[in-house]
């Protein structure tokens, strides 16, 4: 059997656009069970339900800052060549609770934080006062609601502060344990079982003997499973042997929710990947129009979500991040599905590419220079050069009708997740 023959064969030579293998993929999956957890353990974990405040933020009038509560109108006209005089009736620190209730010409002692008292609607900052004995100098004068923060300022009793889908960082969990939630319901983490194929890798830490190189591809896809929400349920390195890889990935299926098999996804002689899944699975999409990662094949063993990656790091890399890990978030019910920030830049040479039609991931390295930011070409070709992702900064995609990109064209550069 020819090459053109056996592409034929395994469906490589037609070509899926990204877009229309999303969707496909999209369609396919379903949003995972809830579970409830602490909300002190919930930091990254994506909101299962709305969340809806049950009391008012603040919850109750009070000091804005240090000083004292009086009533405005006992200010008004004061200066420092003229000042107005009120007694001191007492002290609210804050966590504390006064019955005291202000009369005209009177004043309490506050701190930031501390509920207003009863008869008060201003409080004087302590450095516009002087305080003589009881009696307290008022040196400038204030408006009424002077300072204060006023009961439901910041949201009140009934409002939907976080969204379904939200992942949670810490200002969320600031927020939701302000209004005194001590669980939070969050999505179940996808299990995921990371493979990767081929007699020449060697693990770290082994010596490498000649032919050999270590296998970084495990470690990257782990990390990355972990970055997009998933739980890394095994991991292990198989031979090229199809019955073998077979065997391991059934085995896996019946462990976890999601496969990640790197290498074996093309034509070569060792490629079993694409003969395994025609034989014991649904196959939704095998070859996208990417460079690199054209090889990507996405399919079904048992009801277990399975991507077989190109086992050239970087071909690895770029096709986690546009298609596993996104599909990751899908089942979490992530409302950001590509989580990576991006950010303008100006692309400072020409960059041509050879094949229209394919979707081309650029590394850039970022770099300022006077008001502008520049993004510099790492490198386009050469999906087995590590050292092009972890010296760049990002990636800047080259849409498929594009015949590259121009010197000093703006471009979006869509930043290494962190």
């Amino acid at each position: 059997m020819n090459l053109l023959e056996k592409l034929h064969k395994i469906g490589f030579s037609r070509l899926t656009s990204l877009k229309d293998t999303l969707d496909i993929l999209f369609s396919k999956i379903k949003v995972n069970p809830y579970e409830e957890i602490a909300t002190t353990n919930a930091l990254n974990r994506i909101l299962a339900v709305d969340f809806v405040s049950k009391i008012d933020i603040p919850p109750f009038d009070r000091s804005a800052m240090d000083g004292y509560a009086i009533n405005a109108e006992d200010s008004y006209g004061a200066s420092p060549k003229n000042p107005k005089k009120i007694r001191l009736i007492g002290i609210i620190e804050i966590g504390e609770y006064t019955e005291l209730k202000l009369n005209k010409g009177e004043g309490i002692r506050i701190s930031t934080g501390a509920p207003i008292p009863e008869g008060s609607n201003a409080v004087i900052k302590i450095e516009d006062t002087e305080i003589d004995k009881e009696q307290i100098n008022l040196y400038t004068s204030v408006v009424p609601w002077k300072n204060i923060s006023k009961k439901g300022e910041d949201f009140k009793s009934g409002t939907k502060i976080l969204s379904n889908g939200t992942e949670l960082k810490a200002e969320h969990i600031a927020l939701l344990t302000s209004i005194g939630f001590s669980k939070v319901i969050v999505r179940t983490k996808p299990k995921v079982s990371i493979l990767s194929s081929g007699d020449e890798l060697v693990e770290p830490g082994d010596p490498l003997k000649p032919g050999k190189i270590y296998n970084s591809n495990t470690p990257m896809i782990s990390a990355l499973v972990k970055l997009y929400g998933g739980f890394v349920e095994k991991e292990e390195t198989v031979k090229d042997d199809k019955k073998t890889i077979k065997n391991r990935l059934l085995d896996a299926s019946k462990e976890s929710q999601v496969i990640i098999f790197t290498g074996g996804t093309s034509v070569g002689t060792k490629d079993y990947l694409p003969e395994i899944m025609k034989e014991s699975g649904v196959i939704l999409a095998h070859g996208v129009a990417q460079r690199p990662g054209a090889p990507v094949l996405i399919g079904f063993l048992n009801e277990t979500l399975t991507f077989c990656l190109p086992g050239t790091p970087v071909a690895a890399y770029v096709s986690f991040l546009r298609i596993a890990g996104p599909a990751i978030r899908k089942m979490l019910g992530c409302l950001i599905l590509d989580p990576r920030i991006e950010i303008m830049a100006t692309i400072n040479k020409d960059v041509p590419v050879s094949n229209l039609g394919f979707l081309h991931y650029l590394r850039v390295k970022l770099e300022r220079s006077d008001d502008k930011i520049i993004a510099d070409p790492v490198k386009l070709r050469g999906s087995s050069v590590i050292s092009s992702l972890s010296f760049s900064d990002g990636i800047v995609e080259i849409l498929p009708h594009r015949e590259g990109l121009k010197k000093g064209e703006r471009v979006i550069v869509k930043l290494h997740p962190k």
